[in-house]
């Protein structure tokens, strides 16, 4: 019998990256120990660029469990004092917050651009990147 499926998203610098297939893992601990070593392993020589990613750990298609920002788990930070790598913690999930925040404005800015093209009968971006750029937005409709 297998366990459940985990899923994740990477929150990089682009949209993020979404995995939909998963891997079966017993538990939600192995889930954690296991997302760990995944942004271990994706920030490997470049932590500096990557400490304020995220990776947002799904099960069975249920909302997100956990996530790990990528600076909690930056083994180049290890030498620093508890104070001074709380420190850059903290500053990296501040930056992934002012980084998804101005992604949801470039959404917004978009959407708008496309709704305000579409009212005028002139064309507009349906998607891009293959994300539909009107929310509500159904073909043929």
């Amino acid at each position: 019998m297998q366990g459940p499926i985990y899923t994740f998203k990477l929150r990089d610098d682009s949209s993020g990256v979404v995995d939909d297939i998963g891997v079966a893992l017993t538990d939600n601990a192995s889930a954690y120990r296991y997302a760990r070593a995944v942004a271990r392993e994706l920030m490997r020589c470049r932590e500096i660029q990557t400490r304020y990613w995220d990776l947002e750990v799904y099960r069975d298609g249920e909302g997100p469990l956990f996530d790990i920002l990528f600076a909690t788990v930056d083994p180049t930070l290890d030498h620093l004092r508890r104070e001074l790598r709380s420190l850059v913690e903290k500053v990296s999930g501040k930056k992934r917050a002012l980084r998804d925040m101005m992604h949801a404005a470039h959404l917004t800015l978009r959407e708008s651009q496309s709704l305000v093209a579409r009212s005028r009968g002139r064309p507009h971006l349906i998607s891009e990147n293959g994300e539909i750029t009107i929310r509500d937005f159904r073909p043929g409709a």
